[in-house]
């Protein structure tokens, strides 16, 4: 395994999503697009040309019933059906509404209502949703359930054979608005993100030029979700790689062995649990020091160019279907201790960042050229430039380019907030590029601390180092009254009584202290009985957590 610069990966792009699947159903309209259970005991597969053809025939539905330029909302879980629905309304110059499943009815509803959706599509797990919004609206917008999809479709397809086309002869603008997705709202009230195929096909070919993806796939995040629905989805569909469904996150473990995927995208705290869970199986049954060298022994036949890790770890990669290869990471900071020891156990992650007003991607480490501690080298079709850099380079993250949203939906005082004057779209993350050029972010700009000696902290650093205590299981750094305050969940896990789990954790904290600058002293530790209430990315929301006064400035 080398670690140098080499060439970019070459694409051949595409420009709106209707090519995309039209051509993978005339060059390869045998192979399978993706994979499903039914139940827990049938395989559904799906080919790109059913693939294809269910999308047709649902847009030939969809235009046959409504007009061009509808924005219509789906409400539901990742499914096959979902992902037909959503390339059948994007494809046909509607407009798609993402509402993740796990909102609230009042949630949904003001979602709903923010963007203006007419058209309700929902699953039958948000049949109760559904309900809720048909009270809320009444006649004013049109429902319909995911339920009677296979009989649209079989309309569409009826059609069709009739000579009816309306889907072929349907012009779309690909730098049109597309989709509405939400941001995660870890800070606050959730913007309409507006995003053209062109913003997000931008951002498929940058990162298929960094990023070179193999095998096989498990999509598990919410396709409500950028991150989700671009990297975890259309990123692998463009490669020809075939895509398991996951059924939902609960069923991840259980489907896993199954799907025997080489490749997943996922959120950090997916790779914490499987960290969590591999050294807490090997504690369990006596093997931590033999892991621990086994580690040693593998880092050590790397550096000579011999690779034994699938020999040496086989019980582990048979808990994730034993093809696992790499883990595309993103939507928090990563620890860089787990991109290093899952690498010594076989599996690559490549740690990267983005924003979903981004489409979502803007950097990523490469299959064979990784900086541990950076989130990557930056898409090659965008400019990500470091605004005002202080002394150690370190300033806000701006970009600019064609992935860089449409702005936000109804909401011109927000987007100019963010887009300025020349294009630039102001992240609100803090970093500095490398000599190198990876980009290296070290927390948010609304989040840092800022002491009344005019010091500034980062609190995702701090975190991350009270994060590595075994006993903790969630912790967020903040100021409270102007002193450094990290309110932690501990980890009841561990067959500890909590009296016993609290001195171990301040224990270890005040010795993390030692290793620290003063002004970074965590002076105030809290403990709370019950995880932090998260975003549907399993994202902590930082303003639920944070002291009232600051509750207020985040949403300022």
């Amino acid at each position: 395994m080398k670690n140098k610069r080499y060439p970019l990966y070459p694409v051949q792009p595409v420009f709106d999503l209707r090519e995309m699947i039209e051509e993978k159903a005339k060059n390869c309209p045998d192979e399978i697009a993706f994979r499903y259970m039914l139940g827990r005991k049938t395989m559904v597969e799906r080919t790109y040309a059913q693939f294809y053809e269910d999308v047709r025939a649902l847009g030939t539905y969809l235009l046959k019933h409504y007009t061009v330029g509808q924005k219509i909302a789906i409400l539901g879980e990742n499914s096959y059906q979902w992902l037909v629905a959503y390339f059948a309304i994007v494809t046909t110059g509607n407009v798609a509404v993402l509402v993740a499943k796990d909102s609230s009815q009042e949630e949904a509803a003001a979602l709903v209502a923010h963007s203006e959706a007419n058209i309700l599509l929902a699953s039958k797990a948000c049949e109760k949703t559904l309900q809720y919004c048909k009270q809320q609206f009444g006649r004013k917008k049109k429902y319909a359930s995911m339920t009677h999809l296979p009989s649209m479709i079989e309309y569409g397809k009826k059609a069709m054979a009739k000579g009816k086309t309306y889907y072929d002869t349907c012009k779309t603008d690909p730098n049109a608005l597309c989709s509405i997705f939400f941001t995660s709202g870890s800070t606050g009230f959730s913007k309409g993100v507006m995003l053209s195929q062109a913003n997000m096909l931008c951002d498929v070919f940058g990162a298929l030029q960094i990023v070179k993806p193999g095998g096989s796939c498990m999509s598990v995040l919410p396709f409500t979700h950028c991150f989700g629905l671009i990297v975890s989805l259309m990123v692998p569909f463009q490669c020809q790689i075939p895509i398991f469904l996951c059924s939902s996150i609960a069923n991840f473990m259980r489907e896993i062995p199954i799907a025997k995927p080489t490749l997943l995208a996922l959120v950090p705290l997916f790779v914490e649990t499987f960290y969590k869970t591999i050294w807490r199986t090997a504690e369990k049954n006596g093997q931590e020091k033999t892991l621990r060298r086994g580690m040693k022994a593998s880092d050590a036949l790397l550096k000579i160019g011999v690779d034994k890790r699938r020999d040496l770890f086989k019980d582990i990669h048979k808990k994730f279907g034993g093809n696992l290869e790499m883990i595309i990471c993103g939507g928090a900071p990563l620890d860089p201790r787990y991109v290093k020891e899952f690498r010594s156990l076989g599996v690559q992650i490549l740690n990267g960042y983005g924003i979903t007003e981004c489409s979502p991607v803007l950097a990523c480490n490469r299959n064979n050229h990784w900086n541990d501690e950076s989130v990557g080298q930056l898409l090659p079709n965008i400019q990500v430039i470091i605004d005002q850099p202080d002394k150690k380079g370190i300033g806000e993250v701006l970009a600019k380019g064609d992935n860089v949203m449409l702005g936000y939906y109804n909401d011109s005082d927000a987007t100019a907030q963010v887009i300025d004057s020349e294009g630039w779209f102001h992240t609100g993350d803090m970093g500095f590029i490398d000599k190198d050029g990876f980009l290296h972010i070290t927390g948010r700009k609304k989040s840092l601390i800022i002491l009344s000696n005019g010091e500034n902290v980062s609190p995702e650093e701090l975190e991350t180092y009270v994060d590595r205590i075994d006993e903790v299981n969630e912790v967020v750094v903040y100021a409270d009254d102007n002193t450094i305050t990290a309110e932690i969940y501990p980890d009841e896990t561990l067959g500890l009584s909590w009296d016993e789990l609290i001195r171990r954790i301040q224990q270890k904290v005040d010795a993390l202290n030692k290793s620290l600058p003063n002004h970074k002293h965590i002076n105030k530790v809290k403990f709370r009985d019950t995880e932090f209430e998260k975003t549907s990315t399993r994202k902590i929301k930082r303003y639920k957590a944070a002291p009232k006064k600051e509750k207020k400035e985040e949403n300022d």
